[in-house]
């Protein structure tokens, strides 16, 4: 599964955003929410996939692929 669809709710805002192209206050008129709604939404996704990239990254760190 890939790390955006493993997204809660917030990932939404994060992919009509960043991936989709929507601006905040066209997000808040389709999903009838306040922009600001959107815009704390959108900054609650990036910290979460911020958090979650860490996560791997130290995986990857502490369990490096075998190279034989």
């Amino acid at each position: 599964m890939s790390l955006m669809n493993s997204l809660p709710v917030t990932g939404w805002f994060s992919n009509l955003y960043a991936i989709e192209g929507y601006k905040h206050k066209e997000i808040a008129r389709m999903l009838e929410i306040d922009t600001n709604t959107s815009k704390s939404q959108y900054s609650r996704a990036k910290a979460v996939i911020r958090d979650r990239l860490e996560k791997l990254r130290t995986l990857k760190i502490n369990y490096p692929a075998d190279n034989r």
